[in-house]
């Protein structure tokens, strides 16, 4: 039987790469480039370690919980043994749901007869019973939809709790309050894709100029305001959005500096988001003051973890 290294290498390169990249995004945690690269390549390695004398030191159990422990200290680094430990289980979590699914998928597709001709599920020949093809294409398609599923699960503990205390910088003026986690918040900034939170005027305690929220303005009038000075312009942008009502509106956003999140014992940092304003309570019991977009926490950088 003839096999091709060379191929079983680059195969193996993307997988551990989608592997690395699918525990980083379940831990929320990001990895460098060059982190990245040298985990992928050192994990890859191990094809040509089972074609060498070496290789039944691979196959022994301690052999693999070693190597892979090499793998996550090169991506992930150490900072302490229990974030060490959550990067290794998370890693092998990925790994035996991805290959869990393409073995279920492949099997599901296979009549009774043929399981007798799979000897046993014999996986010593390169390329049975899971062919290459089939793993090129089931891989991707198996990681995406495992994303997504684990997207939905962490969406569905923050609506268990979804409170968060959230601090907005922007032009030296720190806004500390409580947000609301709003899966059903689908707003987007139509011309920069970024998402979109509300914040109340009663957050706000006097800290923004009270010119941002007269509502139904328009951006002119607000360039040719003189209480706001050009820092602010350059923050100001209008966004368009259905009312309640079903009437199209429009509301005025701004840019912050930064806007950092505390929720369930973990800090993130938001990524890129247009805070809109409104003059309205959000809240009829007033135990929330701005409302996030889901994305704040999906896409956010941990900056910070309970111990």
């Amino acid at each position: 039987m003839t096999v091709y290294l060379d191929v079983i290498w680059l195969l193996n390169l993307f997988i551990d790469f989608m592997l690395l990249k699918l525990t980083s995004v379940i831990l929320k945690r990001p990895v460098r480039p060059w982190r990245m690269l040298l985990g992928t390549l050192y994990a890859s390695s191990i094809v040509l370690f089972l074609f060498t004398p070496l290789a039944p030191i691979f196959y022994h159990p301690i052999g693999k919980l070693v190597f892979s422990a090499v793998i996550i200290f090169i991506t992930f680094g150490y900072r302490r043994l229990s974030l060490f430990a959550q990067s290794f289980l998370t890693f092998y979590f990925s790994a035996f749901m991805i290959g869990g699914g393409l073995f279920a998928v492949h099997y599901f597709f296979l009549s009774s007869e043929s399981y007798a001709s799979q000897k046993a599920f014999s996986t010593l020949s390169y390329g049975d019973p899971v062919s290459w093809l089939f793993v090129v294409f089931g891989f991707p398609v198996l990681w995406i939809f495992s994303k997504k599923r684990i997207d939905n699960l962490i969406i569905k503990k923050w609506r268990a709790s979804e409170q968060a205390e959230v601090t907005i910088k922007v032009l030296g003026v720190t806004i500390k309050t409580t947000g609301m986690i709003d899966s059903g918040n689908k707003l987007y900034d139509p011309l920069s894709r970024t998402p979109v939170m509300f914040l109340s005027k009663e957050a706000s305690h006097g800290l923004l100029p009270e010119t941002l929220f007269n509502e139904g303005g328009d951006l002119y009038s607000m360039m040719t305001d003189e209480s706001l000075n050009k820092d602010w312009l350059s923050r100001l942008t209008m966004i368009p959005y259905r009312a309640v009502n079903g009437s199209n509106e429009l509301v005025t956003a701004f840019r912050p500096d930064e806007v950092v999140i505390s929720h369930g014992g973990t800090v993130l940092l938001s990524p890129k988001v247009a805070v809109a304003l409104t003059e309205h309570r959000l809240s009829g019991e007033g135990d929330f003051h701005c409302i996030l977009h889901p994305d704040m926490m999906l896409h956010g950088k941990t900056i910070e973890t309970a111990s």
